[in-house]
């Protein structure tokens, strides 16, 4: 906009602080760059404020364009935020938003599911009237049931035919500010275990000084029976460890193309469901992910095709996390643009609405005038910097 208007452009640096690339391109030799921090980016233009200018070239300063040209120089950067925003968006629906799929793995006994109906491999499609296309909509959706204190419908899919029941969420208790201990699953409270295809569990990280380390198991091992029994579905394998705190169970695991036999005994942890209940349950501290029927069938073959299996899972994750990462650059690109359109002075907003001030007026605001507002607006950015530094601070902390 500014080269556009006339202006004569210096520098284009995408992110602040010192240069890490730069090079120069035109009849102006302007330097395009790349600086050390990415949080944004910056035009420098010609103009006398700051350095000498030519009396050849004072037509193109910044600072001697009418008011009109240096308002809308100003507005561009913004502006260009909002439209990058806006085009990150349609990039990301392109993409597609991922989400997980709401169908139900092993329904416990007596749990809400349970009592609603609900069996194992079922997909929900709809809660209190609200269409389920993901777990986020069906966490939202309980949510909202669980303040309400109601019960409500729900609709379920069970091998091809859909089927109603209620979901009672009257003793699901909101989660309350002075909230203390880990994290609260609304989920799991009402039974839902995320279904996951057929497949051998995978051990992918051993917790340190947890019963798992301790008896010896380790990451990239395959479990394939607990006690003599085959279990084919991770979840499944979990609710078994679950149901035995304290107990010793006997873990027949693949390791480098060896079976072995070992023994681990599930630490005690208490766990409260919906209706308040307290039960033990078993924890080993081990994170386990599924290993495919391909890669299982093929075990004779060795590690190699572990190798395969986890390198097309990371294709499948980097979509997904390309469109939450342009969701979120999005948001940023939009929250830059309305931070910069705040009407303080240093940022793009408060030279705004000086700039109106002067098309009012007919002459520009006091030198003295001017620099009050920027050290007043220089304070006020300080101040919301450490609030927010401080903010997070407290979290860590607490």
């Amino acid at each position: 906009v500014a080269r556009k208007l006339g202006v004569k452009v210096l520098t284009y640096s995408l992110g602040f602080g010192p240069t890490l690339w730069s090079t120069r391109k035109g009849p102006d030799a302007i330097e395009y760059r790349i600086a050390a921090f990415p949080l944004g980016g910056y035009v420098k233009m010609l103009d006398e404020r700051e350095a000498p200018v030519d009396p050849s070239e004072q037509h193109r300063a910044f600072n001697s364009q009418p008011v009109w040209k240096r308002f809308l120089i100003v507005l561009a950067g913004p502006v260009a935020n909002i439209l990058l925003a806006l085009v990150l968006w349609m990039m990301m629906f392109m993409v597609g938003v991922q989400g997980v799929l709401p169908k139900v793995g092993v329904v416990p006994a007596d749990s809400v599911l349970a009592r609603s109906g609900l069996q194992d491999g079922d997909l929900i499609t709809q809660v209190g009237g609200q269409a389920i296309h993901s777990l986020s909509d069906l966490r939202l959706a309980v949510l909202e049931g669980g303040v309400a204190g109601a019960k409500v419908p729900i609709e379920f899919e069970h091998q091809g035919a859909v089927n109603t029941g209620t979901l009672d969420l009257t003793k699901l208790k909101p989660l309350q500010g002075n909230h203390q201990g880990p994290a609260r699953d609304v989920l799991r409270e009402i039974g839902y275990r995320l279904w996951s295809p057929k497949g051998d569990a995978l051990i992918h990280k051993v917790m340190a000084a947890s019963p798992a380390e301790q008896a010896g198991l380790k990451k990239g091992d395959i479990i394939e029976e607990i006690n003599g029994s085959t279990y084919r579905d991770p979840w499944a394998l979990i609710t078994r460890i679950e149901h035995s705190p304290g107990k010793p169970v006997t873990l027949t695991v693949l390791r480098d193309g060896r079976t072995e036999q070992i023994t681990v005994t599930p630490k005690t942890e208490t766990s409260t469901n919906v209706d308040g209940k307290t039960t033990s349950v078993g924890r080993i501290g081990a994170q386990l992910g599924l290993v495919p029927d391909a890669v299982a069938r093929a075990k004779a073959d060795g590690i190699q095709m572990l190798v395969v299996a986890i390198a097309e899972y990371a294709g499948q994750s980097l979509v997904i996390g390309f469109s939450t990462f342009l969701g979120f650059m999005a948001l940023v690109s939009l929250s830059l643009a309305i931070m910069n359109l705040l009407p303080i002075p240093l940022l793009d907003g408060g030279h705004l609405v000086l700039y109106v001030v002067e098309a009012l007026r007919g002459k520009p605001a006091e030198a003295a005038l001017e620099a009050v507002a920027t050290k007043i607006g220089l304070a006020f950015l300080v101040s919301l910097m450490a609030l927010a530094f401080y903010n997070d601070i407290s979290r860590l902390l607490h």
